[in-house]
């Protein structure tokens, strides 16, 4: 958030007495850490209205957990136990047709090699209906 050193404070000290005079700096100092105080405590409640709304089931929360980012974070991570259980499903699903595939498949006829890195994979006239050839052409 804020990086402040021992130097860096120095200087805004320094700055502050030359700009607002050394009467003035203790005041200001006072009045911005009145201002702090007053922000957090409208903050915290804030929160707590929040909490008091929501009911007893928002007890824990916390105003980060509404950044969207969080949320998002939260709804993705909930969902990867539901994501695995699809990826069984589609992998049961598929195994028995990749295995019927390769149960039927004809050594006889060469299978097309498949495009390398980088190439482009243009569709082949052969196994397309004629209106398409032309179009392709």
């Amino acid at each position: 958030m804020l990086d402040l050193s021992f130097v860096k404070i120095a200087v805004l000290m320094a700055l502050a007495v030359m700009i607002f005079g050394p009467e003035k700096v203790p005041v200001l100092i006072a009045d911005a850490l009145r201002l702090l105080r007053n922000l957090q405590a409208f903050a915290r409640t804030g929160t707590d209205e929040l909490k008091k709304t929501l009911g007893p089931e928002f007890a824990d929360l916390r105003p980060q957990d509404l950044h969207p980012k969080a949320l998002m974070t939260r709804a993705v991570t909930g969902a990867i136990p539901e994501l695995g259980e699809l990826g069984q499903e589609l992998r049961s699903t598929v195994h028995p047709v990749q295995q019927a595939l390769r149960e039927h498949h004809d050594p006889d006829i060469p299978s097309a090699p498949g495009p390398g890195p980088g190439t482009a994979s243009a569709p082949s006239t052969a196994t397309m209906p004629a209106a398409d050839r032309v179009a392709a052409r």
